[in-house]
């Protein structure tokens, strides 16, 4: 056997291995999303006896999820779309300004990355306190817009980087102004970094706890992780309900990576790390 079946066993050998590592707990939330609360008090890990597909109904309606669930498509949608276009149109000056101007708009871009959102936390809920923004949507919505701009400006810049300026220049002899040399031909070029931004925020958004339950405080408001946080107590937590509303919860995510996964793949492999 040569060195390269040899290397091509290991790899596979591997990947194999880390399948296993993955898939073992996504097996275990599924057994506890289908087990009767009498098995699963006998045996949180073992496999179910008979599948209770009532939970995930249960889950749904005692969740309130069809709500939760528009609520978080609404507030992730608007957050991640407008910290697409105000980062991709930010971050195409900086990367083609050499003024010292766009070098301190950078820094001072980049150093939101630096400031964890604990110390704005009061500040935070004092202003939106003061413009009337608490439990309602634009309060979250401006602020995962502020969390999500430093990134997302730091990766376009990059990219915009390693696009070569003949193309602006050959863009504005046939007569393209700056707007339509950004929007039709240079934001299309933007494709994958664009996939890796639209996935990775909308993860963080969807997931996001903390935010929704400081300032989405009604029942009417709450987003998907209130929901499933819903079904816990102070003596008792429905662990099936609990993880039948994590797999509805996550199946939107699941469908956004699939559709973006190949733009996702070549972002990450390429535009994320040129510079």
């Amino acid at each position: 056997m040569d060195l390269y079946n040899r290397n091509s066993l290991l790899t596979r050998f591997i990947l194999a291995l880390w399948a296993i590592v993955v898939l073992i707990p996504i097996l275990i939330v599924v057994f506890v999303a289908v087990k009767a609360p009498s098995e699963l008090a006998q045996g949180p890990l073992s496999m179910p006896a008979s599948l209770e597909w009532a939970n995930f109904a249960a889950a749904w309606n005692q969740g309130a999820m069809s709500s939760s669930l528009m609520n978080s498509i609404a507030i992730a949608g608007t957050s991640v779309i407008t910290i697409i276009l105000l980062s991709s149109a930010a971050a195409y000056p900086l990367s083609r300004r050499k003024k010292k101007w766009a070098t301190v708009t950078y820094l001072y871009f980049l150093s939101g990355m630096m400031i964890p959102f604990q110390m704005t936390m009061i500040p935070l809920y004092k202003l939106l306190g003061q413009l009337n923004l608490i439990g309602k949507y634009p309060g979250p919505i401006f602020i995962y817009i502020a969390l999500g701009l430093p990134f997302s400006i730091f990766l376009y810049t990059a990219f915009f980087k390693s696009i070569p300026q003949e193309i602006e220049e050959s863009a504005l002899i046939d007569g393209c102004g700056p707007y339509r040399t950004f929007w039709s031909i240079l934001f299309p070029l933007l494709k994958p970094v664009t996939s890796t931004l639209l996935i990775m925020n909308t993860l963080t958004i969807w997931n996001d706890f903390f935010v929704p339950l400081l300032f989405l405080q009604s029942k009417q408001a709450r987003t998907i992780p209130l929901s499933i946080y819903s079904f816990t107590g102070e003596f008792v937590n429905q662990w099936n309900l609990i993880f039948a509303a994590v797999i509805i919860g996550s199946l939107p995510l699941i469908l956004l990576f699939l559709v973006l996964q190949k733009q996702f793949i070549q972002g990450m492999a390429s535009g994320a790390v040129k510079g």
